[in-house]
């Protein structure tokens, strides 16, 4: 197995990965070392069974089932179809997840990584775009910073600042997803450092302050975070997956594509801890 960085702002490589290498300890301890240097992973030239990547998802953590029982792959609901198809928009396929977020921030433990299996892609474009919060707090002005330290946002299901469409939740989904509250700045449990833990799609307002002020805030933190300098890009090949960790990145899917080309990706979450 080999491992190599891909982009100097994130990302990595991993070739010549097997199935057989999955119930390894040490290749398990040396692809979750990677993904922590890295923050996201690419793992090349995959041609897994649905069981074979539910087991590749525990070597780096715990699945679990996701929220919109909908989207399960039949008898395993650890796997989720991600598709432009799975749900049309005036009767045509359209892409979500298309706004910067970070998985899984409206529950109160959310997602530690996600984990994508591209399954269909389009003939052009359909990258997955990322950003190192890592950077985006080291770089940060230090008076902008010591304004959020200790700040606390409210992230919801459907927030009135999101610009992405989301899934309908049935009434059952609604009950786990109450309004939660994570701090701006957020230490990583496993590295200690520092990052800036935002969901444009999914954070309401910010506790404890007005609307005006706390929009304010978000859109100067917005501005500064999406600057290109922090960003990278994924280019699909079938084959790919990836995995990233969600304490310390946001992502988003790009939309410059012939969407009425499948885009179609496994999807699996990993159980994380509480935002500190």
């Amino acid at each position: 197995m080999d491992i190599s960085r891909t982009a100097e702002i994130m990302g990595a490589e991993v070739r010549g990965l097997c199935p057989s290498m999955f119930y390894t300890s040490e290749v398990a301890a040396e692809l979750n070392q990677a993904l922590l240097d890295h923050q996201k992973l690419c793992l090349k030239d995959q041609e897994l069974t649905p069981d074979e990547y539910a087991v590749l998802g525990q070597v780096f953590g715990a699945p679990k089932p996701q929220l919109v029982k909908k989207l399960h792959l039949e008898g395993i609901p650890e796997i989720s179809v991600i598709s432009n198809c799975n749900d049309l928009k005036n009767g045509k396929p359209y892409v979500s997840a298309n706004y910067w977020h970070t998985d899984g921030s409206y529950f109160a433990v959310p997602a530690k990584a996600t984990m994508l299996y591209g399954k269909a892609l389009p003939a052009d474009g359909g990258d997955t775009q990322f950003i190192n919060t890592y950077a985006v707090l080291d770089a940060m002005p230090a008076d902008l910073r010591a304004r959020i330290d200790g700040v606390r946002a409210v992230h919801v299901y459907v927030s009135r600042r999101g610009k992405s469409l989301v899934q309908n939740r049935s009434n059952d989904e609604e009950d786990k997803t109450p309004p939660v509250v994570h701090p701006l700045i957020r230490t990583h449990p496993e590295t200690g450092r520092q990052s800036l833990y935002i969901n444009p799609n999914r954070i309401d307002h910010i506790e404890g302050m007005s609307l005006e002020d706390g929009d304010s805030l978000l859109d100067e933190l917005y501005e500064f975070a999406f600057q290109e300098k922090f960003q990278h890009r994924h280019q699909w090949t079938l084959g790919d997956i990836i995995v990233w960790d969600n304490r310390c990145t946001m992502h988003r899917a790009s939309n410059d594509f012939d969407v009425t080309q499948r885009r179609e990706f496994h999807r699996i979450l990993l159980e994380g801890t509480v935002p500190v």
